[in-house]
């Protein structure tokens, strides 16, 4: 069967490959969820492509009052407008003739205008017009058969909650699930394929996101098929930044490609440690660090005053900052956005300042432990060498759980700041040092006083 794609971020991924020609799709979902704007970027993209949509309105509002809000959205071409998108009422027919009447109207200007995706936006199985089964069946059934013989897609939008339609609902040849789902005060749009045939999809409610460029989604990264190779540990050792560190690590330093994590409470020396990795990289090697609560312009202070190269490193492009998510981000779209700048930067250094950041989504509670695994699978298979930071107490107020001694074990190497003793010192622990080894287990570290190299003391 022919595919066809729909050339919105993330969501023919989602499908592997898009919808199918000929094919009947239902969007089901509360009003404002996004369905609207989903079938209007599907639209004009493909108007890019020279394909022609008949969009149909079986609601009372006017079309111009939806052009208005399509007007900020970048994907809008107002210059498509009855040039290859073209939007027809069809609320008179179903008021006047029901169901049979709306048919006859779709044939019509499906023929007139050749379009290759028609929409259907509003059919509402108990609104104002009455439907009963067997006419929202025989609907069903004959929008199959036109479609079909003209090789046009059908997108059938509806504000059902799971059951409107339930009748037609396996005679379609998919349904799709949109929920803006909250709980306390977080917030989530997403996603599900409930029904999809001919093709395999990523299974999963998936989330995504909206803004002026239409719909972007975000598959469930542990649900990815895995298309690289595995990674393995690289040969060469990368400086820890802290150069009396690495004397302590016998390769001198962390192999390459290794995933670190850096474990301690609020103080103890986290940041400034990953600052030393961050400011390690150079042209060859370039660097992403990725704070989580802290500012960019305080981190670059925070360096100017350790005498770390912070800024210097983010200046000549060797190093780039920026934040990790906002408030508003889910755990997948912050993944999906980590594993973009590493490819388009050609990232070999990255540095996650607060793990928690992560954590203080919806779904790091369920799915934390196999996203992270598969997250440091994928900056593996890249060539990365990581540095993970964790403040154990804001890890457990973010994901509502404490630290599972199990994710600490998705890391090659796993450093920990214990209390300080009664003279104030700082004792970094050595757990694990995978494929090397450690000459001694505790190191006494010094991050206040810097030594003669402008490096912190260890």
């Amino acid at each position: 069967m022919k595919r066809l794609p729909t050339h919105v971020d993330g969501f023919d991924s989602i499908l592997n490959g898009g919808l199918f020609e000929g094919g009947v799709y239902i969007f089901e979902g509360p009003p404002g969820v996004g369905k609207t704007t989903l079938a209007n970027q599907i639209a004009y993209t493909l108007a890019r492509r020279e394909t022609r949509t008949l969009y149909v309105t079986m609601l009372a509002e006017s079309h111009s009052r939806m052009l208005q809000h399509m007007e900020g959205q970048v994907f809008f071409e107002q210059r498509e407008v009855n040039a290859k998108v073209f939007y027809v009422s069809g609320y008179r027919e179903l008021e006047q003739g029901g169901l049979k009447a709306v048919v006859a109207l779709l044939q019509g200007e499906l023929l007139r205008h050749r379009a290759g995706l028609l929409v259907i936006d509003g059919l509402v199985v108990g609104g104002p017009v009455s439907m009963s089964d067997d006419s929202v069946r025989q609907f069903v059934h004959e929008l199959q058969s036109l479609v079909s013989a003209m090789s046009c897609t059908c997108l059938v939008l509806t504000s059902g909650n799971g059951n409107a339609l339930s009748a037609e609902q396996t005679m379609v040849d998919g349904i799709f699930s949109f929920e803006d789902y909250g709980f306390h005060w977080r917030a989530e749009r997403r996603m599900q394929v409930r029904k999809f045939r001919g093709s395999q999809v990523i299974r999963g409610r998936h989330t995504f996101c909206i803004s002026s460029s239409g719909l972007q989604f975000f598959p469930r990264l542990e649900s990815l098929p895995i298309t690289a190779s595995p990674g393995t540990l690289g040969p060469e050792a990368l400086s820890s930044g802290i150069p009396a560190l690495d004397a302590v690590l016998r390769a001198g330093g962390v192999l390459s490609g290794s995933a670190s994590v850096v474990i301690g409470q609020s103080g103890a020396g986290k940041t400034t440690l990953a600052l030393a990795f961050a400011a390690a990289a150079t042209d060859d090697a370039p660097g992403l660090l990725l704070p989580c609560t802290e500012l960019v312009g305080d981190l670059k202070r925070m360096g100017q005053e350790l005498g770390l190269a912070v800024a210097q490193a983010a200046d000549s492009g060797a190093l780039t900052v920026q934040p990790l998510g906002h408030e508003d981000e889910s755990m997948d779209e912050m993944g999906h956005k980590l594993l973009r700048l590493v490819d388009e930067l050609k990232v070999r250094r990255l540095v996650v300042d607060g793990l928690a950041g992560m954590a203080d989504t919806l779904a790091f509670s369920e799915r934390g432990y196999r996203f992270l695994g598969r997250l440091l699978g994928e900056l593996k298979s890249r060539g990365v060498t990581s540095l993970f930071t964790v403040d154990p107490a804001a890890l457990s107020a973010a994901a509502a759980s404490p630290l599972a001694e199990g994710v600490v074990g998705w890391f090659d190497n796993a450093f920990e700041f214990l209390p300080r003793d009664r003279h104030g010192a700082r004792i970094l622990s050595i757990s694990k040092v995978r494929g090397s080894q450690a000459s001694q287990a505790t190191v006494d570290v010094n991050l206040n006083l810097l030594d003669a190299g402008g490096q912190p003391s260890v």
